[in-house]
């Protein structure tokens, strides 16, 4: 009940006289700059748009790169990052298995096949990449992209329903 009691305060702080606005005494209110929302979206399509190739920073991300190399060895480091992620009972291995090019057709919907939020044998895709993209202090994600969340999930402002597009690799 105290909770319904300080959400009406809270709502009736911002309306002054009748007013929706700032609060007195408080600063201007600003609209906060969301990819997608608020500003252009720079990544509409997710994951294909932010795994590139870039070869100004020598710098080769794209997923089929990154998956080759899990294919050989996985840094172990990251290995024990992913594996509270993992399975109840599920080891990580030292390495992903091969991916046939198809796999790199419809990202991130295919990874699903094994990485689905129900699997009992691989971490769920959500779990893994929301360790992999916002933790750590060395984090690409991080520092380029500011960690917003915008940049993967999608909102459709009419429905308010959220989405992560899935398309081929560039």
């Amino acid at each position: 009940m105290l909770w319904i009691s300080l959400l009406v305060i809270a709502a009736g702080m911002m309306v002054v006289n009748g007013q929706e606005g700032t609060p007195p005494g408080m600063p201007p209110m600003q609209t906060p700059q969301i990819p997608g929302i608020t500003t252009a979206d720079q990544f509409p399509q997710a994951c294909v748009d932010c795994h590139l190739n870039y070869t100004e920073m020598n710098m080769d991300v794209r997923l089929s790169t990154i998956m080759k190399g899990m294919s050989e060895k996985v840094d172990p480091e990251l290995l024990k990052k992913l594996q509270p992620t993992a399975p109840e009972g599920v080891t990580l291995k030292g390495k992903h298995p091969e991916l046939g090019p198809e796999a790199f057709n419809n990202i991130p919907a295919s990874c699903r096949t094994c990485h689905s939020p129900n699997s009992k044998t691989a971490p769920p895709a959500k779990q893994m990449t929301h360790v992999i993209h916002l933790t750590g202090e060395e984090n690409i994600f991080l520092g380029m992209f500011g960690g917003e969340c915008t940049h993967c999930h999608k909102l459709d402002k009419t429905t308010g329903l959220w989405s992560i597009p899935s398309a081929a690799e560039k």
